[in-house]
């Protein structure tokens, strides 16, 4: 998956939970939801693609042998400081990632589905093209469908982005005030 594809489904997890329970999204837990949903891409892609320290993007913070310590770590540390929704909502945003890695390469027919969220009792095999190279792979699905497999990921993709705008703009669009308070500060503060 996309790293905005990752934040959309950890959006809608989180949207769809507090609606659940009789809640409405608010700013901070949106923010916790969406850094969850992008660490382990924030992490393991540079230590594999950048850094050649792992064999793949899919290692340490993939790892649901990490995952889930972390996740129950983080939101001890948020109950003990009373902001036990940033907790839960970090742990949406990161276990709905490893989630939707296995399914969208349940999607793809790879052969490590399941290998991608076992580091380190699963290794998988090191890329076998340089980073430029994958790069420029991922790019060209946007540019040009090799296959309909391609076309309908991307369309896929896209529709769960565009569906969870519209799921945010419902939601009164949560982060965005504080944002734009800040941004209001900077223009009023007098130039020198």
């Amino acid at each position: 998956m996309w790293p905005w594809s990752h934040a959309a489904v950890g959006y809608l997890c989180y949207s769809l939970g507090t609606r659940f329970v009789g809640r409405r999204p608010t700013a901070g837990p949106t923010a916790a939801v969406l850094f969850g949903g992008l660490l382990p891409d924030l992490v393991d892609k540079p230590l594999s693609w950048v850094f050649e320290l792992v064999p793949q993007g899919y290692a340490v913070v993939h790892s649901v042998l990490v995952a889930i310590p972390l996740g129950i770590g983080a939101f001890v540390v948020a109950r003990q400081r009373d902001r036990r929704l940033l907790g839960i909502a970090f742990i949406v945003g990161y276990w709905s990632h490893l989630l939707g890695d296995v399914v969208f390469g349940w999607l793809r027919s790879s052969p490590h589905v399941f290998g991608r969220v076992l580091w380190p009792v699963v290794t998988l095999p090191p890329y076998d093209r340089p980073v430029i190279v994958r790069l420029s792979e991922y790019v060209s699905v946007f540019t040009g469908f090799q296959t309909t497999d391609d076309a309908m990921l991307v369309i896929l993709g896209a529709a769960v982005v565009y569906v969870t705008i519209g799921v945010w703009f419902v939601d009164g669009r949560p982060g965005l005030a504080p944002i734009r308070r800040a941004l209001e500060r900077s223009y009023d503060e007098p130039s020198e």
